[in-house]
């Protein structure tokens, strides 16, 4: 009886998560806050069904009752994040906090089951990244002067960046800079700073000189990334800011000669950096380095073909024979336990954010916080194409994580800012609207007093 209720669960698995990707795309064309209403209850309920699965799978598998305890740490501390946020931000994108709950408790579930221990960690940064998150939008409406912090943003970024050159080499990159017990990745921090600065400094001006002055910075912040060979986040930088560029001069000349430049750049890294050859000559045919530098996009194959359309199920499956599966091959390791259906689902949801932050940004009425929205929408949604597109071996692996899902204390903690940030704009934005309709509501009253008067003279 348990093997078949536990059989029966990833068609469970599969079937809700299809169901709430069509909650999250009918949300989005839906403009009416009052008609969302039943879609957010019906996404509350699907996202707490699948985290209570979840975790009575691994419970009546493993029979630990540490995971009963865990679940409902984790149930309290999703009820009150999603509580919270309603209350301090009732104006806030609810399907981009539902989203971003359902990514987080995916990512516990799947931590859990590979290390437990390295769960605890990662949910500990997430409550802490948390209480950072609730203040962000408030610290964005009170304090308008971020726009000019140009300069501060990019040499904060700048000495972050030269600092991890120092740091630890993880892979053959250098990633990390320890501080004391605690190990930082500072890239996922300066990618904020980052969209910052380049939205400021646009934001003063978009003139030839300021053009070629953000750039140079640009490509400081880029080539201190390759020098580290921390390759994944010097093709995010890159491709954000051709983005931004385009969207502050809206010059396709400008962006064609960034892309020209940026095919010569790559050229010039792999004669450069053997890491780099090594990653292409796998990525190319893995099958011949299976016993060495090809075991481990092999593996995510081999994953990926076992789990076939509804997976092998929860703890059924291998994906621990992944190197470094809680991080790098997370999508991985998800589709051969919950699916394909399961985990393309869960690539759609990512991809309903991003159309949900360039739908913010293009509504956002100052440059600044429409470079900046895009900036962050295009930072999110290239790190999920490098890491899943990694994983499926329709690119060379990056090293990239799978935001909110994989295994990562700095990764977690920066994508909570940086959604924090989208909806600080996305509350603004709303605000605006209010204002303007109050305005025009009060406008026509002086005009009437006006005319009242000249027919009594």
């Amino acid at each position: 009886m348990q093997s078949i209720l536990i059989g029966l669960t990833k068609y469970i698995f599969a079937f809700l998560m299809a169901f709430y990707v069509l909650s999250a795309y009918r949300g989005a064309v839906i403009h009416k806050e009052e008609r969302r209403k039943n879609i957010y209850l019906q996404q509350y309920i699907l996202i707490f069904v699948i985290h209570f699965l979840g975790y009575f799978v691994m419970y009546i598998l493993k029979e630990d009752i540490r995971y009963v305890g865990f679940y409902f740490v984790q149930l309290i501390y999703l009820v009150v994040f999603i509580a919270f946020y309603y209350i301090l931000y009732p104006k806030a994108s609810r399907l981009l906090v539902n989203n971003m709950c359902m990514l987080m408790a995916v990512g516990f579930i799947m931590i859990a089951r590979l290390n437990f221990d390295k769960c605890i960690k990662q949910f500990v940064i997430a409550v802490f990244g948390t209480i950072i998150m609730f203040m962000v939008p408030w610290l964005l409406k009170t304090v308008r002067s971020f726009r000019n912090f140009g300069w501060i943003y990019c040499i904060t970024g700048l000495v972050l960046l030269t600092a991890v050159l120092l740091g630890n080499k993880v892979y053959g990159a250098n990633l990390t800079l320890s501080l004391g017990p605690v190990s930082v990745q500072p890239a996922e921090f300066v990618k904020i700073l980052y969209v910052m600065f380049v939205a400021s400094m646009f934001n003063k001006s978009t003139s030839f000189k300021q053009t070629c002055i953000v750039t140079v910075f640009a490509a400081l912040h880029v080539i201190i990334l390759v020098l580290s060979t921390d390759l994944g986040a010097a093709l995010i930088f890159f491709i954000v800011y051709i983005a931004m560029l385009y969207i502050a001069t809206r010059k396709l000349a400008y962006a064609g000669a960034g892309l020209l430049a940026g095919a010569g750049a790559s050229v010039i890294a792999y004669k450069l950096f053997s890491h780099v050859r090594a990653r292409v000559v796998v990525w190319r045919n893995p099958w011949k380095y299976i016993d060495n530098s090809g075991y481990q996009i092999c593996q995510s194959l081999f994953a990926i073909g076992m789990g076939s359309w509804f997976g092998c199920g929860l703890c059924q499956g291998m994906p621990d024979k992944i190197p470094v599966a809680e991080k790098d091959f997370m999508f991985s390791a998800i589709t051969e336990e919950f699916g394909l259906i399961f985990s393309i689902s869960l690539f759609l949801i990512c991809l309903n954010n991003l159309i949900l932050m360039m739908n913010i940004a293009s509504r956002c009425k100052t440059l600044f916080y429409r470079l900046v929205a895009v900036g962050l929408g295009v930072t999110y949604g290239v790190q999920v194409f490098l890491t899943v597109g990694g994983a499926i071996k329709f690119i060379p692996m990056t090293g990239v994580t799978l935001p909110f899902v994989s295994y990562g204390g700095s990764s977690i903690l920066s994508s909570l800012i940086m959604f924090a940030l989208i909806n600080g704009m996305y509350t603004m934005r709303q605000d605006e609207g209010e204002k303007k309709d109050g305005k025009k509501q009060k406008e026509p009253q002086p005009k009437r007093k006006e005319k009242n008067t000249e027919r009594y003279r």
